[in-house]
């Protein structure tokens, strides 16, 4: 391996783990203040920068809070149960953060400083990209069973066997909602994706991305266990699920991993539909490399500028997320299933049938086969709004008074 191979390496690499655990701090702050904004409490507002010289402090809202808690977390004891399985309570966290922070580099984020190293380097621009984030992001399954199984303990068992049954679940819409978006584009190259909605032409705008997206959004909650599908770690239930016996610096190992997890997971669903960087002040152009070979470069208004904007749509969808996390109250298992199964996965495929009418209503120019697909995509939202309000509607038999008379 050459030494400028393994500087492109680097040069690829270490931007996103650094910039991505910095945003995971600050997201950690804002979950808990718009949380606590939600229930009308202030939420962190004390551990800030302090002013020695003047005998004060200065707060800064609680931004030093995640710091404080970091620190805390690195000191903290390590506790493990005597009939643990050590080996695996201590590959189970690590397990988890690694393929979080690996399928990162598979989000088509056109940093300035990467565009002069070889193509080769960036993940983002293998053809089969997008398999390879599923494939990778799937290792985060055998992490948390493995956290269950190890602890020795039932509830953190019966927490890993939750989160299998759901992510197995869940991850067949998400993948066929991805499906759609690479039979349009007809590529599994993640830059090609986001290059085909240059402009304004985002598949979200579309009657099948539309739908896509949605479902996508639904699977992408349940995947990395947010509100209303956090099961896997139901407090009331099984106090932590699959982490209860996990403390200290093994138990921020699996908080960072479940965040950088959410900001994959929200990168993918801003480059299959929501344009990638594309916004504002960028343009994508096509430019002719000769040997019959084009490459699409992207042109903006000042250096990362797209990058800004993909980063701004990530937390668009995180924002949603806590939104729905203290808005909507957890499910049961039986509706999380069900719902999955008998909504999701029908919806997911008849969204595939909407995709290939709308592809061949482009081909013919038929406007009663575009209105006709978004009639069908309208019906699929309102399908999986009317599953979800049937969970939420109890079943409750009036009771019967047998000798009321």
């Amino acid at each position: 391996m050459s030494l400028d191979l393994i500087r492109d390496i680097l040069i690829a690499t270490v931007p996103l783990l650094v910039i991505f655990p910095t945003l995971f701090a600050f997201t950690t702050w804002l979950e808990r203040k718009v949380l606590a904004r939600i229930q009308n409490r202030v939420g962190p507002n004390k551990v800030g920068v302090p002013l020695t010289r003047y005998g004060g402090r200065l707060s800064l809202f609680g931004l030093g809070q995640p710091l404080a808690d970091g620190i805390k977390m690195l000191f903290k004891e390590n506790i493990v149960p005597r009939d643990a399985d050590r080996l695996f309570h201590l590959l189970a966290p690590i397990l988890a953060l690694i393929p979080a922070m690996l399928v990162l580099c598979f989000l088509p984020l056109d940093f300035p400083w990467i565009n002069d190293i070889q193509d080769s380097v960036k993940a983002f621009m293998l053809d089969g990209a997008v398999i390879f984030f599923f494939a990778i992001s799937g290792l985060n399954t055998l992490a948390v069973f493995m956290a269950g199984w190890a602890s020795r303990n039932k509830y953190s068992l019966l927490g890993g066997m939750r989160a299998i049954a759901q992510m197995v679940s869940y991850e067949i819409p998400l993948v066929l909602s991805a499906v759609v978006v690479v039979m349009m584009v007809g590529s599994l190259n993640a830059a090609e994706i986001a290059n085909a909605q240059a402009g304004w032409d985002w598949f979200v705008f579309t009657p099948w991305g539309l739908a896509a997206f949605v479902i996508f959004f639904i699977a992408s909650l349940a995947e990395t266990n947010r509100s209303p599908f956090d099961l896997p770690e139901a407090e009331s239930e099984i106090i932590a699920g699959y982490f209860t016996e996990y403390s200290g610096f093994k138990f921020a190992l699996f908080f960072l991993g479940e965040y950088i997890a959410m900001f994959a997971i929200s990168g993918l669903a801003v480059t299959l539909f929501l344009g990638g960087g594309s916004g504002p002040g960028v343009a994508m152009n096509l430019v002719d490399q000769g040997l019959a070979t084009e490459r699409w470069v992207t042109v903006s208004a000042f250096p990362g500028l797209a990058v800004i904007w993909f980063l701004v749509k990530i937390f668009a969808i995180i924002a949603v997320m806590i939104w729905l996390r203290g808005t909507l109250p957890r499910l049961r298992v039986d509706q999380l299933m069900g719902f999955a199964w008998k909504f999701m996965l029908p919806l997911s495929i008849l969204n595939i049938l909407v995709a290939g009418f709308a592809w061949h209503a482009e081909e013919l120019g038929n406007i009663y086969i575009t209105v006709t697909t978004w009639v069908i995509s309208l019906a699929i939202l309102y399908g999986a709004a009317s599953g979800l309000n049937q969970l939420n509607r109890p079943n409750v038999r009036p009771r019967e008074y047998k000798y009321a008379e």
